[in-house]
């Protein structure tokens, strides 16, 4: 498996006594590493290392091109960490409300519920991820010189040369803690660029247990999906 990106992607290493130079294909399945027979394993590495950022655009747009399934019937909800039960009744106006651990929606006919769902969550993420970001951003002395929810299906962020940074709007669902570690992972390309030892570096100064939050935001990542 690659890490690109917050996505863990399947690859395939392909030699040949043909080939003279190294090569990638993306798929909409896998990455495609193609190479001389006789080039060594830690060159293969490097270079696929150094094209992590063109992986990672890559995949992005392939993804992006793939059919979305239909959405399955929602039970539930997360905010923050805290599981809200969805309790969706027909009416003749649209509402949502939080009630506790309850979240009350009310649908007019032809509306779709978990639009609504996702719409109540987005205008929540708008605030609360721009607060976390701010609050990191403080902390490593450099902003970003845009910040935008992104609604992207395998990232979780991203950040652009120009220092625009993105976080994925379903991102809300989970703890701070974990929301915390995707910002401090984008805020630290303004540094660096790339993933680089230096680039982790940079993300621990901002999150010093941020390889236990990446392995637990892995873990609920097909959850947070879901809608």
């Amino acid at each position: 498996m690659l890490q690109i990106g917050a996505a863990a992607v399947p690859y395939r290493l392909r030699r040949s006594s043909r080939r003279r130079t190294l090569g990638l294909t993306v798929t909409a399945h896998e990455v495609r590493i193609h190479a001389p027979s006789w080039t060594p394993r830690a060159e293969i590495e490097s270079y696929v290392a150094h094209q992590h950022d063109w992986l990672h655009r890559a995949w992005a747009q392939m993804q992006s091109r793939l059919p979305q399934p239909a959405a399955a019937t929602l039970a539930e909800v997360g905010l923050l960490g805290r599981v809200l039960a969805l309790d969706i009744q027909p009416a003749l106006f649209d509402d949502v409300r939080r009630c506790g651990n309850i979240l009350r929606v009310q649908a007019s006919s032809g509306t779709d519920p978990h639009t609504l769902v996702r719409d109540w969550l987005q205008a929540r993420a708008a605030r609360l991820l721009a607060w976390r970001l701010k609050r990191l951003a403080r902390k490593l002395g450099r902003v970003p010189s845009r910040f935008a929810l992104s609604n992207a299906q395998t990232q979780w962020g991203s950040c652009t040369r120009g220092g625009h940074v993105r976080l994925n709007w379903r991102l809300v669902q989970a703890p701070l803690a974990i929301i915390d570690y995707v910002a401090a992972h984008e805020l630290a390309h303004l540094v660096h660029l790339d993933h680089s030892p230096r680039f982790w570096a940079q993300v621990a100064v901002l999150c010093p247990d941020a390889l236990t939050r990446r392995a637990e935001l892995r873990r609920m990542g097909a959850t947070l999906f879901r809608i």
